[in-house]
C-alpha cells in the first residue's frame, strides 16, 4: 500500500512512471465538478469516477483484486478505508469474480486510514481494503492499472 498526495507526485513517479497517465488525468480532468462515470487512459488503465456513501465500517467488507492495481484518488471529502494484509487464512464471502476482478472476504481489518481530498492509496493485490468506511460522502477517482505494467 502507498498513501500520498497529488503534490508529491513527482516522487512516485521516479519509482512507477507508469502512472503519468494517472496523474496526468487528475491534473486535467478532477475537479469537484467533473462526471461520474468511466474514462479510459493509456496502457489499459481506466478511471471510474463515482459519489459515494459510506456504510458503518462492521458493514464494510474487505476486497482484493488480482488483475488490476488500485489508485484511489479523493476529490472531494475524505475515505476511511480499512487495510489488512491478504495471505491464505482469510475467508472468502463469495468466489473470485474474473469479470468485475474482485473477491470479498469476512476477516476485519488491522486499522484505518483517512484519505482526504488531492490525496491517494494504491492498493497492490496483497493489500485486502474495505473502503467507504467512513460518516460523510465521498467522491472519488478509481483508478484500474493493470498488475503486469508495475
Amino acid at each position: 500500500m502507498i498513501i500520498s498526495s497529488f503534490k508529491k507526485k513527482r516522487k512516485i513517479l521516479e519509482y512507477m512512471p507508469v502512472l503519468k497517465p494517472v496523474f496526468d488525468f487528475i491534473k486535467n480532468n478532477l475537479k469537484t465538478s467533473v462526471k461520474e462515470g468511466r474514462y479510459e487512459l493509456n496502457g489499459g488503465i481506466y478511471a471510474v469516477i463515482q459519489n459515494s456513501m459510506p456504510k458503518p465500517e462492521k458493514e464494510r467488507l474487505l476486497e482484493t483484486h488480482k488483475k488490476y492495481v488500485d489508485l484511489q484518488y479523493i476529490i472531494s471529502g475524505s475515505d476511511k478505508i480499512g487495510w489488512k494484509f491478504y495471505d491464505k487464512t482469510f475467508k472468502p464471502v463469495n468466489k473470485y469474480d474474473a469479470k468485475k476482478d474482485i473477491t470479498f472476504f469476512k476477516n476485519s481489518p488491522d486499522f484505518f486510514i483517512t484519505v482526504k481530498k488531492g490525496e491517494f492509496a494504491v492498493f497492490f493485490p496483497q493489500d485486502a481494503h474495505a473502503p467507504l468506511c467512513g460518516k460523510t460522502s465521498v467522491k472519488k477517482c478509481v483508478f484500474k492499472i493493470p498488475q503486469k505494467l508495475l
